[in-house]
């Protein structure tokens, strides 16, 4: 196997039972620990999470929501998120919570610089260490070329066929209300890369569908092992799609069975049409407005901006809305 199914959580899943945890659902956690460097901004939740997940033989990571606003306030984040996982034996990376719209008007440099500085520090201190982004954030406010292969990524991308960019830890669902046995309301859904590869998932399969137009990566023939003719820029579309072979072809011809580990799903029409919009809230919006303004709903401005709480959100706060 591949990857491990996992999820993160903090004080917003309230009270989990860990009694009801399956081990076979839940293969790892990551635990918020903190925000901030101020005493006080541990997450309320913390020790009851990660003593109830390790005491479940869950393996646990942890992450500290940044609101750094340069190289020293990185500094005192780092320490601060030392002082409360100080105690726990984490098994996976303790990871930099970088989305925060305070940070990411900083500019490129400085949340770069800011990333780097807390990930060194952890690193210094003994902790595995790795970095959260969206990948808009990962795109736009940051230098991604010194962070990626430096320190783990994990890398939120929702909805998706796979990451874009290589990863430890991928964050793939936002939000799916009610899935996990144990654990109330919603809860964000994760896969861990253990053989650091995400392009050997063992239910690859699972995203290809008869009709569906794809992108010949390496043109071998499931068959024989022998490659075949492709032309740039030529297109494919699903013909039958069985365990991990897959036929393809133009017009209902056959062209080869390919292993779906060498495809690519190429979005459809309607989602080539979509459109992302850049809003900063102003005082007196609320998510029910805004939804209503882009002609969307509030569950999709959440999940797509990872707002915990569709009910909390402030003005500056920057959005961006897919339609």
């Amino acid at each position: 196997m591949s990857r491990k199914k996992g999820i993160d959580v903090s004080y917003a899943q309230g009270n989990i039972d860990f009694s009801k945890i399956d081990k076979n659902e839940v293969q790892f956690a990551i635990v918020r620990s903190s925000f901030g460097w101020y005493e006080g901004q541990k997450d309320s939740k913390f020790d009851r999470n990660i003593k109830g997940f390790q005491g479940a033989d869950i393996p646990c990571g942890a992450y500290h929501y940044s609101y750094a606003q340069n190289r020293d306030d990185a500094v005192k984040e780092a320490k601060y998120c030392i002082s409360c996982i100080k105690g726990y034996k984490l098994q996976l990376p303790v990871f930099y919570d970088l989305e925060d719209s305070s940070v990411a008007v900083l500019g490129k440099r400085t949340c770069t610089d800011i990333a780097k500085a807390f990930c060194d520090y952890m690193k210094k201190a003994g902790f595995k260490t790795g970095i959260y982004m969206n990948l808009n954030w990962l795109d736009n406010y940051v230098y991604k070329d010194e962070l990626i292969g430096k320190y783990e990524l994990w890398l939120a991308q929702w909805d998706s066929v796979r990451p874009y960019y290589k990863c430890s830890f991928w964050q793939y669902k936002v939000g799916q209300s009610g899935s996990i046995k144990g654990i109330s309301g919603e809860i964000d859904m994760d896969y861990m890369y253990t053989d650091g590869d995400q392009n050997k998932d063992d239910d690859d399969t699972q995203k290809f569908q008869v009709g569906d137009i794809v992108k010949v990566l390496d043109p071998i023939d499931y068959d024989t092992g022998k490659r075949f003719q492709v032309y740039d820029g030529v297109t494919y579309s699903v013909i039958e799609a069985v365990g991990d072979r897959i036929v393809i072809g133009i017009d209902g011809q056959v062209t080869a069975a390919i292993n779906a580990k060498y495809l690519e799903k190429l979005p459809s029409e309607s989602e080539k049409n979509k459109h992302t919009y850049t809003y900063i809230i102003r005082s007196g919006d609320t998510l029910t407005s805004i939804a209503e303004k882009y002609h969307t709903t509030v569950r999709k401005i959440a999940e797509e901006n990872h707002i915990a709480n569709p009910n909390i959100i402030y003005a500056g706060q920057i959005l961006h809305i897919t339609v």
